[in-house]
């Protein structure tokens, strides 16, 4: 597919986003053109799908591959190295060093450590329910004699002999790499500090190879021993496993003529350089394309609350934005199966992807997911050895699909495999058709995904109704209006490349670092009815952090004065344990007025949480914790407008087939080319849009239209 971005480039780049069906790739060359491909992912080795979509790539744009890699400036990649290594449980075996008498606080966890990460289906699973594999294990565990105390100050100095000892035990059992996680070290983090240089010392990287030491302070400036010590072991758990695989692609781009730098995909919403990008950062990064790209398009359009929804081959991932609201954000994410301390785009995932599984349940009938066929040997209809019937399947059973045209007409699909893996798993045990089991399917992972969505919204404070539906990847137009019903959502929105959208989403992706600190600030004391006195301490932590931006930024060849910032707070009111984050509406605080600001914007964002009834003023309120969010500012990238051609919707039809709609036989139904509609086009559902990378479907009682950028739209009759 091509198109004009608006966007001027001076050479081409390129965004990849690495999914678990699929790799999608879009490019935007010098002159504009825009070209996108997907190649199934080579779980094995990430770079063989990766390079295969920019062949394909290439080859549309007329190019070699190494002419094409010369002529790039920028390559945006959002990987999943680091959720791999996590599932696979392959990081090297590690050793973790922290205060005597503390030990304890990483095997100890959470109260809840035995529920995070996992389904609620296995949550309501009492009896069963066990801790997560320790990454790691108790005896691993180091204990210093030395203390820092609340307030950063040392209470008991650190002996350099005795971090030399411990290091020596810890690799005398085969440790080869170090989590330092003292206690209040994000205050005073100097024993830290000494202890990698003791490290450091005895193991150089000329001697027995690289050791590397990760400090708990320097991944996360917040309270609490056991959050920020799993964010470091899972960082130094990552590290040279993402560091090695993404410093050999790196290698080959620079062999194949590519001299730019490979960009990283963060999932803080930015992306930074292989050098300044610490492993857990990784982490669940490409959906954050998505939900990005999102911002930017609920902006130029003037919606105020869109729900993102992306289903991919392997899972459906719900993300909210909300105008002037940062709860976007999970600032207290799990990780597999551990609770971290890292601002983390607020992205949920449920297994409900075009190759989910489905299976006949004992208590609920027909399930699907959170299994998946994946790419390898994928769906029975990709007639590569599958044989689990799955969503794909049901699609092409019900005639939604196109078998001559799906992913470009590259992998063509199976009716007859199809048939048989939901006739053999699902029908024939039911005693019922193919077509009505295929339904029955599809009507389940709606539901499925519908309730993912309204779980999303509620838990956040909102009215799902209110939200207009931003659906994309490659499955998402296909089931947008059977999931938005569920809402009574009074929209659904389609937007152009929407099945390479977290690829399109990287484009504008911006140079972007989050530094935070917890603190304990009182904004109104109840008792003396004072405002905080102490500004020059809130003041003294912004500044150093604007300092620290400056810096980093500046290794990485940008000025100053290019660096823009804005002032976030975690802030709740006294004696209560939920912790909202507000956007400040001050950078710095010079006064009253300054902190009254604050107090009203918290009161403001308390009461759209949780209602103005929950809100009482009185009570009193304070800081939690100060963030600084510092970013390089690009422009944003759009599609153009779309020309109007005068002609009828009619020239747009490319044909009918026959199509299965829930509890109806096979109806003739339209299919239109999605390329050939103008703006204002009417596409009454029943209804099927096909481009080249998507297949769009309008349910009866429906009807859609693309806008002047490109946009489907699809509103219910009752809605419209």
């Amino acid at each position: 597919m091509t198109s004009t971005a608006s966007r001027t480039v001076t050479s081409t780049e390129i965004n990849v986003d690495i999914g678990g069906t699929f790799t999608d790739c879009l490019a935007t060359t010098a002159d504009g053109t825009v070209y996108t491909a997907k190649a199934l992912t080579t779980h094995h080795d990430l770079s063989i799908g990766f390079l295969r979509a920019i062949g394909d790539i290439a080859a549309a744009a007329g190019q070699d591959t190494d002419d094409l890699f010369a002529g790039t400036g920028a390559i945006r990649y959002a990987t999943t190295l680091g959720t791999n290594a996590l599932i696979e449980r392959s990081g090297p075996r590690l050793g973790l060093i922290t205060t005597r008498g503390h030990t304890a606080t990483v095997p100890i966890g959470r109260c809840r450590q035995w529920a995070d990460g996992l389904p609620s289906s296995a949550t309501r699973d009492l009896p069963r329910a066990t801790r997560p594999v320790p990454l790691i294990e108790p005896e691993r565990i180091a204990g210093l004699t030395e203390r820092i105390d609340s307030a950063g100050r040392v209470v008991i100095p650190l002996d350099p002999d005795e971090v030399r000892d411990r290091v020596l035990d810890l690799v005398d059992q085969g440790v080869r790499g170090f989590v330092v996680c003292l206690l209040n070290s994000h205050l005073a983090p100097e024993h830290e500090l000494m202890v990698r240089e003791v490290v450091e010392q005895e193991y150089p990287d000329s001697c027995l190879g690289r050791f590397p030491t990760i400090l708990s302070h320097e991944v996360s400036g917040r309270a609490g021993e056991y959050a920020r010590s799993m964010t470091a072991t899972i960082d130094a758990y990552l590290h040279r496993f993402t560091s090695d695989r993404l410093s050999a692609l790196r290698d080959e781009l620079r062999g194949r003529g590519y001299l730019g730098e490979l960009l990283l995909v963060h999932n803080s919403g930015g992306m930074g350089g292989l050098a300044g990008t610490s492993p857990i950062q990784t982490v669940h990064a490409g959906p954050v394309s998505g939900l990005y790209g999102s911002r930017h398009i609920a902006s130029a359009r003037g919606l105020d609350k869109v729900v993102t929804t992306d289903m991919g081959g392997t899972s459906f991932d719900v993300g909210i934005v909300v105008d002037g609201s940062v709860r976007f954000y999970d600032f207290h994410p799990v990780i597999d199966r551990w609770h971290v301390q890292l601002p983390m785009m607020d992205i949920s995932a449920i297994g409900a992807g075009g190759g989910s599984i489905a299976r006949l349940d004992p208590v609920t009938g027909i399930a699907v997911g959170p299994e998946s066929a994946g790419s390898t040997p994928g769906p029975a209809c990709y007639g590569q050895g599958g044989t689990e019937p799955t969503v794909t399947d049901a699609n092409l059973v019900l005639g939604y699909l196109d078998p001559d045209t799906y992913h470009g007409g590259r992998l063509p699909l199976d009716r007859r495999r199809a048939e048989r893996a939901i006739a053999r798993r699902i029908a024939g045990p039911l005693g019922i058709g193919v077509a009505e089991a295929a339904q029955r399917i599809r009507r389940v992972v709606d539901e499925t995904m519908g309730a993912e969505i309204f779980t999303g919204i509620t838990a956040k404070g909102y009215d799902p109704r209110q939200f207009t539906v931003l659906s994309f990847g490659g499955g998402g137009p296909l089931h947008a209006c059977g999931y938005a019903a569920a809402l009574d959502a009074r929209e659904v929105v389609v937007p152009p490349h929407s099945s390479v959208f977290s690829a399109a989403g990287a484009a504008g992706l911006e140079r972007l670092h989050i530094y935070e600190r917890s603190v304990w600030m009182v904004l109104f004391n109840p008792l003396t009815k004072q405002l905080l006195a102490d500004t020059d301490g809130f003041n003294a932590i912004v500044d150093g952090f604007r300092e620290r931006a400056a810096t980093d930024f500046a290794g990485q060849g940008h000025r100053s004065e290019d660096v823009v910032t804005t002032v976030e707070l975690d802030i709740r009111s006294l004696g209560q344990l939920d912790v909202v984050t507000i956007a400040s509406p001050v950078d710095r605080i010079t006064g009253r007025d300054d902190l009254v600001a604050i107090l009203k914007t918290y009161f403001a964002e308390y009461g759209d949480r949780f209602g103005d009834v929950a809100l009482t003023r009185e009570i009193g309120v304070a800081i939690d914790a100060v963030r600084v969010r510092a970013r390089i500012p690009r422009p944003a990238a759009g599609p153009p407008p779309r020309a109007g051609t005068g002609t009828d919707v009619r020239d747009a039809l490319r044909g009918s087939r026959d199509c299965h709609w829930d509890g109806t036989g096979p109806i003739s139904t339209d299919v239109y080319a999605y390329a050939a509609l103008a703006p204002g086009h009417p596409v009454e559902g029943p209804a099927i849009v096909e481009a080249d990378d998507t297949t769009i479907v309008v349910n009866p009682g429906w009807h859609g239209e693309l806008d002047t950028h490109g946009f489907f739209r699809m509103r219910r009759e009752d809605h419209a």
